[in-house]
């Protein structure tokens, strides 16, 4: 009898193999839906608890939402997105730290407001949201802020809701918005962001109408240098802007603006070129806050286009200095100076108002007390 015991059959090279593979693809498994349920409770985190989403899909650089749902308070629009694609930067985020190389935002749907006091809020409800999550582990989104290195919106519509020309605030709504923000810190730290923004007017009477910015702005703050091109703008859009008081007796018409705008500690500086096209009026009283008839008979010699410049400088917290109404003034000093000489050889019976068209601008723009 033999002493020695019989040695134990060896795997084969294939076998072995075929087990790392499967040991692997186990491994890669796990930590698959390991990483979708950390992705899905950070991104619930970031939303805060009324948020929905359809679907979150993880891969190794991407982490793709679709249907996303934030749900505004009573009386607030709420928000959506068909597609958010984040680019996390990995050992941050899983340390619940939100921080992205770049966020796609497609199909997207939410305001812009205004507020009385002119503050303006990219998006209530999200910021709402956001304010409403935490950072993880129980910690605040004031110490957890959202650090974006890049931010694009794609194929989305807005409403821009100007509390301050109007009660209710003004609506201007837009469609086929594309814009780009870089970097993004929320909430702001205030460093400058370079902004780009495109779209279009929704329901413009005149056809198309396009609205272009470029420049840079602080988020959370007011500094911001930019620059604006506006065209074919429907009427009833611009014309809080253009008239403080006689806003309600532009009936037709479209506007072109070219305006530089900048604000640095809290001074602003703005300057342009408005074109006005087609305009129609009803109703009586004053146009521009300047007279009516004598504002009827120049555009009648120049088939109602006007065109004219604007420069506008003051303090944002002087009491005594309001933006839309420092504007208002410029319009009609700047529409009074472009008709002034048409005005001079109107149809017969209008000298009387011409001269008012004089004395209206000397009362606009005199100092008030």
């Amino acid at each position: 009898m033999s002493l020695n015991a019989a040695a134990p059959q060896g795997r084969s090279p294939w076998g072995n193999a075929l087990a790392i593979l499967l040991l692997i693809a186990a491994l890669a498994a796990v930590l698959a839906f390991a990483a979708t349920r950390i992705a899905e409770q950070r991104i619930s985190s970031m939303l805060g608890p009324r948020s929905q989403v359809g679907d979150v899909r993880v891969g190794f650089r991407q982490v793709v939402l679709t249907d996303v749902v934030v749900p505004g308070s009573a009386g607030q629009a709420g928000a959506r997105a068909r597609r958010i694609v984040l680019e996390p930067e990995w050992p941050a985020f899983l340390q619940h730290e939100a921080v992205f190389k770049r966020v796609v935002i497609e199909g997207f749907d939410f305001a812009v407001v205004r507020g009385a006091d002119g503050d303006m809020q990219i998006s209530p409800a999200v910021q709402a949201a956001l304010r409403a999550g935490d950072g993880g582990d129980g910690k605040s989104r004031r110490s957890m802020p959202i650090r974006v290195a890049d931010l694009v919106l794609r194929d989305g519509r807005l409403d821009y809701l100007d509390g301050v020309v109007a009660k209710p605030p003004h609506r201007i709504p837009f469609t086929g918005v594309r814009a780009r923000l870089h970097p993004v810190m929320i909430p702001g730290d205030g460093s400058r962001s370079n902004m780009e923004f495109s779209g279009n007017v929704e329901d413009n009477r005149n056809g198309e109408s396009t609205v272009r910015a470029e420049g840079t702005i602080v988020v959370g703050g007011t500094d911001t240098d930019m620059t604006v091109a506006v065209r074919n703008m429907d009427i009833r859009y611009a014309a809080p802007y253009l008239s403080e008081n006689g806003a309600g007796s532009l009936t037709g018409g479209a506007m072109d603006l070219d305006m530089k705008t900048a604000i640095a500690n809290r001074e602003l500086r703005a300057s342009g070129t408005v074109a006005l096209r087609g305009l129609k009026f009803g109703g009586d009283g004053s146009l521009f806050s300047l007279p009516r008839k004598a504002v009827l008979a120049a555009l009648k010699d120049q088939s109602g286009a006007v065109r004219f410049e604007f420069a506008l400088a003051g303090k944002l917290d002087n009491p005594k200095f309001s933006v839309t109404r420092g504007f208002s003034a410029q319009v009609a000093q700047g529409f009074g100076k472009a008709i002034g000489v048409g005005a001079e050889g109107a149809a017969e019976g209008v000298a009387g108002a011409v001269k008012e068209l004089g004395n209206a601008l000397s009362d606009l723009l005199s100092p008030k007390p």
